[in-house]
């Protein structure tokens, strides 16, 4: 059987304090992993209806209104996002049948503008069925509170073939 033998004290100590310094990473890393797990889910504007992609897009527009560089605003418009009026969003609502006349005086009482026209009804492979519409960006959390409404999608995107072609200009 083999023993460890210190040379001095202070070998003791070191091994000790370091014992206790990495018991206490540990138990800060952990209380801070249980802590931030919750925040980062859904906690961006507490509703999970709301794509993530969307909600990057309307932070954008957020603080590019609130304080304007030229670099956002490019990075804005090389996502295909629409910065004319940085106040408007375009998306897609998602639910399960297209809205009727009282669902569409609602929704036209908030500010969004429906495109009836743009209505593709749920399929066998996808659930709900969704319209294009344009919301103010303020509104956003509370579109996202009605019940009829399933999903939030952005609509705003820049778009490439996906077959390994080139986009003809």
């Amino acid at each position: 059987m083999k023993y460890i033998r210190w040379s001095n004290s202070s070998d003791i100590k070191g091994v000790l304090t370091a014992i206790k310094l990495s018991r206490l990473a540990i138990a800060v890393i952990f209380i801070l992993s249980v802590l931030l797990i919750p925040c980062c889910s859904c906690a961006k504007t507490g509703n999970p209806k709301i794509d993530s992609l969307l909600q990057t897009q309307v932070k954008l527009k957020k603080e590019q209104l609130s304080n304007p560089t030229s670099e956002r605003l490019q990075l804005m418009q090389n996502m295909g996002m629409r910065t004319d009026d940085l106040e408007k969003q375009r998306i897609f609502i998602h639910m399960k049948d297209l809205p009727d006349s009282s669902q569409v005086r609602e929704l036209e009482s908030m500010g969004i503008v429906l495109y009836l026209d743009s209505w593709i009804p749920p399929l066998e492979n996808h659930s709900t069925g969704f319209l294009l519409a344009d919301m103010l960006i303020k509104r956003m959390a509370e579109l996202a509170e009605i019940d009829y409404i399933i999903n939030l999608e952005t609509a705003e995107r820049a778009l490439e073939p996906q077959n390994g072609s080139q986009p003809q200009i």
